[in-house]
């Protein structure tokens, strides 16, 4: 009979702290809200150029984590005629290093792991590639705000003389779902 009453009085007190999950955003203080610019619809471009030396064509959906601490993206390319998922991870807030860290698969088993930072217009990432086989292949790429709905990336890697050179960069655009 206690362990009832007990029980009953902690599910009343929880119902009123209200819900658990809100629909607010949490305050500023919440370093990942820096890349909520990014959140929401459905972010395209279009290559003249892909790896098989055709055109393509690319979307990716970023959508904050259920405790708004981290953003969720999945990135899908169009493969015969159809949206193929190629690519899943996160971004998160890495404390201690007071920067971003990001972790994504792709859908022939690589693990990408890397950092990032935002400077309020331009985030700057350094990752590794690992292929299924073990070899790593490390790059850099830029994301450029270039208005609420647009943003240029690109991709560097490494030549033999040491300089990061431009593998390629597209032009994303945001539309509605």
């Amino acid at each position: 009979m206690r362990m009832r009453i007990v029980v009953s009085l902690v599910a009343f007190v929880m119902s009123l702290a209200g819900p658990l999950k809100s629909d607010n955003p949490p305050s500023n203080s919440n370093p990942v809200e820096q890349l909520s610019w990014m959140v929401g619809g459905k972010w395209t471009a279009d290559g003249d150029k892909g790896p098989d030396g055709k055109p393509f064509h690319v979307e990716t959906k970023l959508n904050w984590a259920e405790n708004h601490r981290g953003i969720l993206f999945t990135t899908w390319f169009l493969i015969d005629g159809k949206l193929v998922p190629t690519y899943e991870g996160i971004y998160a807030w890495q404390p201690a290093e007071k920067r971003f860290k990001f972790l994504y698969t792709d859908n022939e088993g690589a693990l990408t792991e890397g950092t990032a930072t935002w400077d309020g217009g331009k985030l700057e990432q350094e990752f590794q590639i690992v292929e299924p086989d073990g070899a790593a292949h490390p790059f850099r790429s830029t994301v450029k705000r270039t208005g609420p709905d647009d943003y240029d990336w690109n991709v560097r890697r490494q030549g033999k003389d040491g300089a990061w050179v431009v593998l390629f960069g597209l032009k994303y655009k945001r539309k509605s779902d």
